[in-house]
């Protein structure tokens, strides 16, 4: 009976129902990173920099005085001109009795020209007639010379008149030869052709003090304002003295100094901002010097869109750094000593190097990517070569 009480849980146990086995776990999926992704675009990377310029008038010209008198009057330093008003005002009178007595001279020289002239006409006949006159008288005596001669042969003539004849030969010679040369220094006008250039001198005497006249007024070459005036009522203002001080101050230029690679790299696209007492202005390249001077600087000379004021001022304009694949910089990682990106291709994250070129703030060129790859930016934290992303907006 005892040991039928000891068997009897081992009966039940066998006697029970079995359970139902459960069945094996699956294995897990593989996790999806969401990642975002933009695409590599050729471009250019800019940034922006400074520098130091001043604004001085477009133009600027020390004006100086044209002719030697006393200052009778002046303009005021900041009067506004026209181009040919008059500034400096001279004492007129000089230059007008200068003239007078220049067209005075003028005036007897061309009567000493007509009236030598007219001698020409009237003398002309008389040196003619005087010339035919002599050239008679020379065969007369070239004739009784020879027939003289003649007679002293036949023994009809002494020496001593043949000498005679011969004398009165020589005196016609001379006679004929100061005629034709009278007539032709007639006929060649030297004495009309220097008074010809005596009018000529006396007609520029009246040119010239006609000039003097006008620069008695030192007048403005352009319109402007008068800066400053360097002489007073009463002074003497000797010729090519300084007389005043003329600019454009309603138009001024920026001139700022660059070292020769970055003013090279500037070209009349490249857009400027001139900043002055908290106004800002854009500027466009009016010019550039194509050498470097003595501090190696080059001369950059802009041109203000809008009015600003003489002094100094700051320059804003984008400067070129490279040119390549532009990504953000946060894309490009650095890993194993090189640059890095992560490509987005079939539902994979593929790990690419690159080469960076050069970063400015949060944009960077790199090599080694083609033109419209998507990369994976930003790059989540722990992403490795081959994981499974899913791409969000």
């Amino acid at each position: 009976m005892k040991r039928l009480w000891l068997l009897l849980p081992l009966l039940l146990a066998a006697c029970a129902p079995k359970k139902a086995e459960a069945p094996a776990p699956e294995a897990p999926s593989p996790l999806r990173v969401e990642v975002r992704a933009v695409a590599a675009m050729r471009g250019v990377l800019e940034r922006e920099s400074k520098a130091s310029a001043t604004l001085q008038a477009e133009r600027d010209s020390l004006v100086a005085a044209g002719a030697s008198g006393r200052v009778v009057r002046t303009l005021p330093a900041g009067s506004q001109v026209q181009a040919g008003e008059g500034v400096v005002f001279l004492d007129p009178a000089p230059f007008q009795e200068a003239l007078e007595a220049a067209r005075l001279n003028l005036k007897q020289a061309e009567a000493n020209l007509e009236r030598a002239r007219n001698q020409l006409a009237g003398n002309r006949k008389a040196l003619a007639a005087q010339l035919q006159a002599a050239e008679t008288q020379l065969q007369a005596a070239r004739r009784r010379y020879e027939e003289g001669k003649a007679l002293l042969e036949a023994g009809a003539l002494a020496p001593l008149d043949l000498k005679a004849l011969e004398a009165n030969l020589h005196q016609a010679e001379s006679a004929y030869e100061n005629a034709r040369e009278a007539l032709a220094r007639l006929e060649r006008a030297e004495d009309i052709r220097l008074l010809e250039l005596q009018v000529e001198a006396a007609r520029l005497q009246v040119r010239q003090a006609e000039r003097n006249l006008k620069e008695s007024v030192v007048r403005a070459p352009f319109a402007g304002e008068v800066v400053e005036v360097f002489v007073k009522e009463g002074e003497f203002l000797g010729v090519g003295s300084r007389a005043f001080r003329l600019a454009t101050t309603d138009r001024l230029l920026a001139r700022l100094y660059l070292p020769p690679e970055k003013a090279q790299a500037l070209t009349p696209e490249t857009p400027f901002t001139l900043r002055q007492n908290g106004k800002e202005t854009p500027a466009a390249l009016l010019r550039k010097t194509d050498l470097p001077g003595q501090t190696r600087l080059v001369e950059v000379v802009l041109k203000p869109q809008d009015p600003l004021l003489p002094g100094p001022a700051e320059v804003r304009y984008r400067e070129r750094v490279a040119e390549g694949i532009l990504l953000p910089a946060g894309a490009v990682r650095a890993e194993g000593g090189q640059g890095v990106v992560y490509l987005l291709e079939g539902g994979r994250a593929r790990r690419q190097p690159v080469r960076l070129v050069a970063q400015e703030g949060n944009r960077a060129v790199v090599e080694g990517l083609p033109e419209g790859a998507k990369v994976i930016y930003p790059v989540p934290e722990g992403l490795r070569d081959g994981d499974t992303v899913e791409v969000v907006p």
